[in-house]
């Protein structure tokens, strides 16, 4: 409902009664205004696990450098600006700045202008023209928050919005490093396989010999044929890894797989890890996660949002004004003019305000829980992390330990076997134990860069 404090005999409003008014709205100001407070995250002086302090900033932030692979630091640079989810994000912040934007605009008064030109004969009486210009302002008083409430929201979720492009990069730089970490795997996998079977080539003729010779049997021949042929049925699945990694690769990057495959075909070692993994203390630690961040500023958002449902109870005031001069050919000109000030009072819409403040303190609550439970994630996957990892070292440990002893059965076997000591069976074994062990060894230097991935994604504060 508008009411226009104008004067019904057109005189302005006396000063008494606009020095009523406006002291009345100046009473109520502020009673939409939200204070604000960042909420703190309650947690452990320490994370479950040995954790050490927190070095180098650079180095927590561009983890990927632990592994001193150039290849990699090719990769992740290419995915950082070519990736199409982080293209996503930094074109939702460009959303969300102007967004605020024009929120921020809501305060200035707003300027709009009009003309008019007309020629003809409307009463008979001759041609006649007419031209005319208009001038409009209106500015929209603040007086209850409701647009300081819209402007620190719009700012909190244009924060919101730099995060989620902190996260996509973060996620981004994981998902490059774990393919990358699966590809070398794969074809490590495949090296080793076809050294295997090169190895069980070797017995096969041996076997052949001694079977010529009289002094091994047919079945011993079958089942070294049958050793190299179990060896030739691995290969391809290594292979789909490869190809499979390869082509995530190129979709993280925005390359064609045919440029990449080149490069990568060429052979390098497994990733391996050149520093320790740095975690630092639990509440700071939480504190700089994007997705934690981003999660408490849509939830600031969500808070002063209820500061504008609140406003919406009170009248709002704004002062207009206009001035129309018009010049008729011929016969003089008129002017219109319009000024004054105007209060909308929300009588009838109770109902609708106190839905909508319900649904604003609803959506708060949400975000204040979502925030929670970012805290709650951050803390479990940084402690999975680090008791993953810190088990590592001795998984590796053990694993080099058995290929070392698989490597001396083989030798040992194949000699003995060769001098007519001992069974062929023998020589099987060790050959599938050796490949065995080898692809262990592999399994666990992928498990512990994938660990360090992970363990280094969770641990990681964005300062970008």
């Amino acid at each position: 409902m508008a009411v226009n404090l104008s004067e019904p005999s057109g005189r302005a409003p006396s000063r008494r009664s606009f020095l009523w008014g406006a002291a009345s709205c100046l009473a109520l100001a502020g009673c939409a205004d939200v204070a604000y407070e960042s909420p703190k995250a309650s947690v452990a002086d320490r994370f479950d696990g040995a954790a050490p302090a927190r070095g180098d900033e650079a180095q927590a932030r561009n983890w990927w450098l632990a592994f001193r692979d150039d290849e990699l630091n090719r990769l992740v640079a290419a995915g950082q600006a070519r990736n199409l989810d982080v293209q996503q994000a930094l074109a939702a912040i460009e959303e969300a700045r102007a967004a605020a934007d024009a929120t921020g605009a809501a305060d200035l008064p707003q300027v709009s202008g009009s003309a008019a030109a007309t020629r003809g004969d409307q009463q008979g009486t001759g041609t006649r023209g007419t031209t005319s210009a208009g001038l409009g302002v209106s500015w929209l008083l603040d007086i209850f928050g409701a647009n300081r409430n819209s402007r620190k929201a719009a700012a909190a979720r244009l924060d919101a919005a730099y995060l989620s492009a902190d996260v996509a990069r973060l996620m981004m730089e994981s998902a490059i490093a774990q393919a990358y970490v699966a590809l070398r795997y794969h074809q490590e996998s495949i090296a080793l396989t076809k050294r295997s079977i090169t190895s069980r080539k070797r017995s096969l003729e041996l076997t052949k010999a001694q079977v010529e010779a009289g002094d091994a049997s047919r079945l011993d021949q079958i089942q070294a044929e049958q050793l190299v042929a179990e060896g030739e049925a691995q290969l391809p699945a290594f292979e789909t890894g490869f190809d499979q990694a390869l082509a995530q690769l190129a979709t993280l990057t925005a390359e064609r797989s045919a440029t990449l495959r080149p490069r990568l075909q060429r052979g390098a070692a497994q990733p391996k890890p050149r520093f320790k993994a740095s975690v630092g203390v639990p509440a700071q630690v939480v504190a700089a996660r994007p997705d934690v961040r981003m999660a408490e500023r849509a939830y600031a958002a969500a808070a002063f949002e209820v500061g504008v449902a609140k406003a919406a109870f009170y009248p709002s005031v704004s002062l207009s004004g206009s001035i129309t001069p018009t010049d008729i050919r011929h016969g003089g000109s008129i002017s219109y003019w319009a000024v004054g000030p105007q209060i909308d009072l929300p009588i009838f819409t109770g109902g609708a305000n106190r839905a909508n403040l319900k649904g604003a303190e609803a959506r708060a609550v949400q975000a204040k829980l979502a925030w929670e439970a970012a805290v709650l994630t951050a803390i479990e996957e940084i402690e999975s992390g680090l008791a993953a990892y810190n088990r590592d070292g001795r998984a590796i440990a053990a694993q080099s330990r058995l290929v070392s002893t698989s490597a001396e059965a083989v030798d040992l076997s194949r000699a003995n076997f060769s001098y007519g000591e001992g069974s062929f069976m023998s020589v099987l074994d060790a050959e599938r134990s050796y490949l065995t062990a080898q692809e262990g060894l592999a399994a666990a230097e992928r498990q512990r860069a994938s660990d360090f991935i992970t363990l280094s994604v969770a641990a990681a504060g964005s300062t970008r």
